[in-house]
């Protein structure tokens, strides 16, 4: 369940989809901690109006997720609109 924003430093709590940006991310990991069971997950994260301006979600392979700057054309494109 998302309850507030994905971005660590953001305090904005979830009320709203219209409020912001909902990803879904599917992570591969080992569910059995001995590298022989495979899992598969599927997180739901939530960037405010605020943040999903300026952020992205991402998932690494053996990082987990993680909130970065989108890249300065995307947020461009973004500002104009």
């Amino acid at each position: 369940m998302v309850d507030k924003c994905a971005n660590p430093t953001c305090s904005a709590i979830f009320r709203s989809l219209r409020d912001g940006r909902v990803f879904v991310k599917e992570v591969d990991g080992d569910s059995r901690g001995d590298g022989r069971g495979h899992s598969h997950e599927v997180h739901y994260l939530w960037l405010c109006n605020s943040c999903c301006r300026t952020m992205t979600v991402i998932a690494e392979k053996g990082m987990g997720i993680k909130v970065v700057p989108l890249p300065a054309s995307a947020t461009t494109v973004r500002a104009a609109s």
